[in-house]
């Protein structure tokens, strides 16, 4: 079991965490569990419903996305110590959109939504500034969907953007 002053340690590195007063984080940290993962495996798969945002304090994951009936799949980032994952899990209850697998022996923090909801419902600073990144992360999304498909057709960009549904 970790300590509850490593967890603080860990969460102290985490930029978008860094407005909280020492009592948020002390809350915060009590929510917290410290998991490991062997490189490899997977911290959670697309489909699972699970509900629970991951903090990388060490090694490092790498986010998947299955294509083509899950014959194949691409890499859509890698996530490094003091970066996170999963957190639309934390406002969305639906099935994971990609895969989690660590790329070298790696350990999380894990945040169970709920346990989150509680926190954020206190502290609604927190929700600002997570929804400014979630937006970052879209705008990174549109820059990657249009790198893509700039080599391709005028047609085939329209089905492309047909299937994204926003």
């Amino acid at each position: 079991m970790v300590s509850l002053e490593k967890i603080l340690s860990y969460l102290a590195d985490v930029s978008s965490l860094k407005r909280l007063t020492p009592e948020q984080f002390y809350e915060l940290a009590e929510m917290c569990q410290v998991e490991t993962f062997d490189a490899g495996e997977h911290v959670f798969c697309q489909g699972d419903v699970d509900g629970a945002l991951f903090i990388v304090v060490e090694g490092r994951v790498i986010l998947e996305r299955e294509i083509n009936n899950k014959t194949d799949s691409i890499s859509l980032n890698s996530v490094n110590p003091g970066e996170y994952f999963g957190e639309i899990s934390l406002f969305l209850d639906a099935p994971r959109s990609v895969t989690a697998t660590a790329m070298e022996p790696s350990k999380v923090i894990k945040l169970i939504n709920d346990d989150f909801k509680k926190f954020a419902s206190k502290y609604p600073a927190l929700l600002v500034e997570l929804n400014r990144i979630l937006s970052l992360h879209l705008v990174e999304a549109h820059d990657k969907i249009s790198e893509v498909t700039q080599t391709k057709k005028p047609r085939e960009m329209h089905k492309l953007y047909d299937k994204l549904d926003f």
